[in-house]
């Protein structure tokens, strides 16, 4: 049986006639971390989004665990699932975005617990037992009857990453968490994000904390208009840069 987590094939994505991603291939192993770095505009978010079935795809094929995901495809024909299975297919990923997302009217712990309940149908006692380690392991213990505007925007990501995680997915997505923190919030998030790391967690992250990136990941991928255009261990992409887009952005960035 094959250790891949996620199989990505000849993705291709556009708006209009604006073809945003242009035949992306990418498989991610159980346990790997992958960071994706790049210029605004060449397709990393628009990746992440496509795999958690927030973006209708026009090629290609996604597959999680094995199982292909948000299209069928019978007698050459491509289908899009019908809602309740793209609940189920998403219900494969965990996703953390750049806004925290967090639903203002609930506390810290019924954010997280509420996909428990609601799409994995635990009973209320598991779900708040879930959600409370969950909040103790993003080091919240105290702050589960808190509501989103009561917290700091680091603390409202780091219940953002405990809500994606709490589900058990198969994969988490991290986009570009830290863009939307101040400066001086920006490491306790990272810090969060580097503990799971060691727990053997399939991981693949939108960022553009270079530094981070080379201390967390297993392959870096370089996205370039839309395309994959270099990927290699830590060292091979930041030290020994062959390419020349690569090397320029690099010179642009704090590493």
């Amino acid at each position: 049986m094959s250790n891949k987590v996620l199989e990505i094939c000849n993705l291709r994505k556009s708006y209009g006639d604006n073809l945003v991603l242009k035949g992306v291939d990418l498989n991610l192993k159980q346990g790997e971390i992958i960071s994706i770095i790049g210029s605004s505009g060449s397709g990393k978010t628009t990746l992440l989004r496509c795999i958690n079935l927030l973006e209708d795809f026009q090629e290609g094929t996604i597959q999680i665990d094995g199982k292909e995901i948000g299209y069928i495809t019978k007698n050459g024909k491509r289908t899009r699932v019908n809602s309740r299975t793209a609940t189920q297919n998403r219900a494969l990923t965990g996703m953390v975005f750049q806004s925290f997302n967090l639903f203002p009217h609930i506390t810290a712990a019924e954010n997280i617990s509420l996909a428990l309940r609601k799409v994995q149908k635990k009973s209320q006692e598991e779900a708040t037992t879930i959600a409370q380690h969950w909040l103790e392991r993003v080091g919240l213990p105290d702050r589960g009857n808190s509501y989103p505007g009561q917290l700091s925007g680091g603390q409202q990501q780091r219940i953002a990453i405990a809500r994606a995680i709490a589900i058990n997915p198969k994969l988490m997505l991290f986009d570009e968490v830290t863009s939307a923190l101040d400066p001086e919030l920006i490491n306790e998030v990272l810090d969060v994000i580097k503990s799971l790391t060691i727990e053997g967690m399939t991981m693949l992250i939108v960022t553009h904390e270079m530094r981070f990136a080379y201390e967390v990941s297993d392959r870096v991928i370089f996205m370039n208009e839309g395309l994959i255009a270099v990927e290699g261990t830590p060292d091979e992409v930041f030290k020994n840069a062959h390419s020349d887009r690569l090397s320029a952005f690099l010179k642009n960035t704090k590493f």
